[in-house]
């Protein structure tokens, strides 16, 4: 990492409350999470996006109990993740969805020049 990006970063922190710095880093697990699901499926098994799937809900989950013991309300995420894969897709942010789709296009692009 650049250390004008860790600097900058060190200043945001030093902004935000815990409870906000928590809230960040619960919604940015969760899309992450969210991310992986949608580009594999939910109980794929151990295909090659198996361990990237797991790591991201190994993460996730440890950052929604940090923040429920920090007595973050997380009833909201409770009930996204008890959907079905194909529903979970549309929690993605339209951001995300957005870039996503630019990094797919570029690689196509890229990919057919090659």
């Amino acid at each position: 990492m650049d250390s004008r990006a860790g600097a900058l970063d060190a200043t945001i922190i030093n902004h935000m409350t815990a409870h906000e710095y928590l809230a960040q880093r619960l919604d940015g697990a969760r899309d992450l999470y969210l991310l992986a699901l949608a580009v594999g499926e939910r109980g794929s098994g151990p295909g090659p996006l198996g361990p990237m799937i797991q790591e991201a809900r190994i993460h996730f989950e440890n950052v929604l109990a940090e923040s429920r013991m920090a007595g973050l309300d997380t009833t909201d995420i409770s009930t996204m993740l008890a959907k079905h894969s194909r529903e979970l897709a549309d929690n993605i942010r339209p951001e995300i969805w957005d870039r996503l789709g630019e990094l797919v296009a570029e690689r196509g692009r890229t990919k057919r020049r090659a």
